[in-house]
């Protein structure tokens, strides 16, 4: 059975070599040294290289303005584990943007669904909401909806029924960003909002990761290193002496 962002891994993958970020403490990472390890551990658990690439991106984008991305890709990453794609993949439509059967979309997927549909008719706001959802872990899609308001041309607002958070083009967002951190499903509705919030969140320096989240996060990361064969082995060390 096809399970959740199952893809095989590529020979010359690039997250197969580098060793993990050391895990037992809390560590202050760059915000490379974040997107590097995220993007690991989302390859770990089966996410082709692509959508790896933008998971590492947003938890690293989200990192840098104060909020768990690390902790919140862990947690989707876990929650996905073994789960159909076509239940976390999106069902695109005009105006809607939801999951089949009834099931909760990854933010990662619905993410880059909606970047990719940027400016075509399947994400128009011009008169109604775009409808989207459920969705899990939903502030993972933040980094996404920053992208899609810089097509659009004007922030983009996520409505959900506990709150709102309003996004720039530039990166901004309200601090409202932190209500939704803690929300783990949703349905949501996006429009497009012409003022810029007044609370803005701004880029800074990344918080602590913390131990269990290294962790968890390196266990991922590890499932995409090359085991060690009777081939690596012979190969290793120089091919020639090296006495004169």
């Amino acid at each position: 059975m096809t399970t959740a962002h199952h893809q095989d891994l590529e020979p010359n993958d690039p997250t197969r070599s580098g060793s993990p970020v050391p895990s037992g403490n809390s560590a202050r990472l760059s915000q490379n040294e974040i997107e590097q390890l995220c993007l690991k551990a989302a390859r770990g658990a089966g996410m082709s290289w692509g959508l790896a690439e933008e998971a590492g991106y947003a938890a690293a984008w989200l990192a840098m303005r104060g909020l768990d991305g690390p902790g919140v890709l862990l947690a989707q990453l876990r929650d996905a584990m073994d789960r159909d794609w076509h239940e976390i993949c999106p069902v695109v439509a005009p105006g809607r943007f939801q999951a089949a059967d009834g099931g909760c979309l990854c933010p990662i997927a619905l993410g880059s669904a909606l970047c990719d549909h940027a400016g075509l008719p399947e994400t128009a706001m011009d008169e109604t909401a775009l409808r989207i959802g459920p969705v899990s872990h939903p502030v993972l899609l933040l980094p996404f909806l920053a992208n899609l308001a810089s097509v659009q041309g004007g922030c983009v607002q996520l409505d959900w029924p506990r709150g709102t958070v309003l996004l720039t083009a530039e990166g901004g967002i309200s601090s409202a960003a932190g209500m939704l951190a803690k929300e783990t499903r949703l349905d949501a509705e996006l429009s497009v909002h012409g003022a810029a919030p007044d609370d803005s969140m701004q880029p800074g320096a990344p918080l602590f990761v913390p131990a269990a989240t290294l962790s968890g996060l390196n266990a991922f990361a590890l499932r995409t290193t090359v085991p060690a064969s009777e081939a690596s082995r012979a190969g290793a060390g120089a091919a020639v002496g090296d006495n004169d």
